[in-house]
């Protein structure tokens, strides 16, 4: 059986002095050979404390990948795809044909897209949400549509001030836009 010499361990000092030589831009296998340690342990330590050689340059590295980047936010994605605009037009319609004209019909299709969108974006427990709303809709569709309104006058007057005060605040919104805008 052959003796097998443990690898000695480097005090802290040590290993100060291995990554002073190491961002002075000295190779792990010539550090390896001077403290006697090994190549792996050296780029282990360096990898996980960070250290940088004196010739990097962070340039060098590749851009991150695309499912690294954050989560563009919706002027990004319209900016990127004009036709969004008309598909954020007709969300909003449709959303604004609910709280107006409610439609038992019209409900179920919007739940029922809501739940294909969600399926569709990977997200399981949203979908089933949505589903449930369709099928309960489906169900009681005849009730519904035996009913003479789904509301009453007052959720009409409500539903009108809510939307004049979002088109207030929106307008608002561009006054301060165009406010902070250099001239």
């Amino acid at each position: 059986m052959t003796d097998i010499e443990p690898t000695p361990r480097l005090t802290p000092e040590a290993w100060a002095c291995v990554r002073a030589d190491f961002l002075s831009g000295v190779s792990a296998p010539v550090l390896s050979e001077r403290y006697g340690v090994s190549i792996r342990h050296i780029r282990r330590r360096a990898a996980i404390e960070g250290w940088r050689r004196a010739d990097f340059t962070p340039g060098s590295v590749a851009p991150p990948p695309p499912w690294m980047a954050g989560i563009p936010t919706k002027d990004q994605e319209m900016e990127m795809d004009p036709a969004l605009e008309e598909v954020d037009e007709a969300e909003s319609t449709s959303r604004f044909g609910l709280l107006f004209n409610p439609d038992a019909r019209a409900l179920h299709r919007f739940a029922f897209r809501q739940a294909s969108e969600n399926a569709a974006i990977d997200q399981p427990q949203q979908a089933m949400v949505w589903m449930r709303l369709a099928q309960m809709v489906e169900r009681s569709t005849g009730r519904l549509d035996s009913d003479s309104t789904a509301f009453r006058q007052i959720d009409h007057v409500r539903a009108a001030y809510l939307h004049r005060l979002r088109e207030a605040l929106d307008a608002e919104a561009e006054r301060k836009e165009q406010g902070s805008a250099p001239d």
